[in-house]
């Protein structure tokens, strides 16, 4: 683990409930970890449960591992959030992400043009505050016609900006090697 010193306690997870422990032990370790995260959310177990539940829930829409790593690396990256950055890079090379995709999701951009749309959306999403113009959200539906996946979409960005702003707000302690600048990754 790299240390930091936290701003935010990190909490025993033994005083935990027992499904909550559960749960966390689940998520322990491997690319998807955010053990550093979880254990300042503990802090809170209500929001701690909701977040694993809304989290669950996103692991079973219909956006790929692929789409939701690259929002959460372009999200990360525009919240300057080191620790999700981190954690992003870590899960897109354990899902094979190469290097060049990984800096180009970073700057909210990619070769694939669903990846690429879902991307800009994000990134504008949050920029504005989701106060997008009827053009921006219909240039999103001209690569994702549902709106099934245009809510999905918003979830994973809403999910990764919650983690985001609690993670610069606590500094939390990186659990995952420190990503590159983007600069370094050329």
């Amino acid at each position: 683990m790299f240390e930091n010193e936290s701003r935010i306690s990190q909490v025993n997870t033994e005083a935990l409930p027992a499904p909550l422990r559960l749960e966390l032990q689940k998520l322990a370790g491997g690319a998807r970890s955010l053990e550093g995260f979880l254990h300042v959310l503990a802090n809170a177990p209500l929001m701690l449960e909701a977040y694993l539940v809304f989290g669950n829930a996103l692991d079973k829409c219909s956006l790929s591992e692929e789409l939701q790593a690259k929002l959460f690396l372009a999200i990360g990256e525009l919240a300057s959030s080191s620790y999700d950055v981190s954690a992003a890079t870590s899960r897109a090379k354990a899902l094979g992400i190469s290097e060049e995709e990984i800096k180009r999701a970073r700057c909210g951009l990619s070769d694939f043009p669903l990846h690429r749309a879902a991307l800009a959306f994000a990134r504008q999403l949050i920029r504005k505050h989701g106060h997008l113009t009827d053009e921006e959200l219909n240039s999103l539906r001209r690569s994702i016609h549902d709106e099934r996946t245009i809510v999905e979409i918003v979830a994973a960005v809403a999910q990764v900006h919650f983690a985001s702003l609690l993670n610069n707000l606590a500094n939390t302690p990186l659990d995952h090697p420190p990503a590159q600048e983007i600069r370094d990754l050329s």
